[in-house]
């Protein structure tokens, strides 16, 4: 498996990010949009955004460098990273093996042994080889 940093995602604050971190930095609207060198009624906006769920993450990016922070954007499985792995490795094997055995079944070579068996070795390749894509 290719190696991937696994990071815990904190819960978004309600009122979003830009204005957790503002008012944790007692910073007013006024001061960050300086920082920004955007108007104050541009911060707002983005704060309102980014509630919304309407923001750019170029917008979020800027927000972060102007109050010294480090932007981070991540997508996290719904499910546990492992088992999100698994699954998906399984799947990319029995898609591969069931089609493969129906075209040697086709033209009377079929494969010996249980397809299970098969489709969970080919599983522990695909993780080993970090192809579960």
């Amino acid at each position: 498996m290719n190696k991937t940093q696994v990071i815990t995602v904190p819960i978004k604050p309600q009122r979003g990010w830009i204005y957790q971190m503002r008012n944790t930095l007692g910073l007013t609207l006024n001061k960050l949009a300086q920082a920004c060198a955007v108007s104050t009624p541009t911060i707002a906006q983005a704060e309102r955004g980014e509630v919304s769920g309407k923001i750019t993450v170029e917008t979020l990016r800027r927000a972060a460098e102007a109050m010294n922070c480090e932007f981070v954007y991540a997508f996290k499985p719904k499910s546990n990273f492992e088992e999100f792995i698994n699954s998906r490795a399984y799947e990319k094997a029995k898609r591969i093996l069931s089609n493969a055995d129906l075209h040697m079944s086709l033209e009377d070579q079929r494969v010996s042994g249980e397809l299970e068996q098969r489709i969970q070795n080919l599983k522990k390749k695909l993780i080993k080889e970090g192809k579960v894509w």
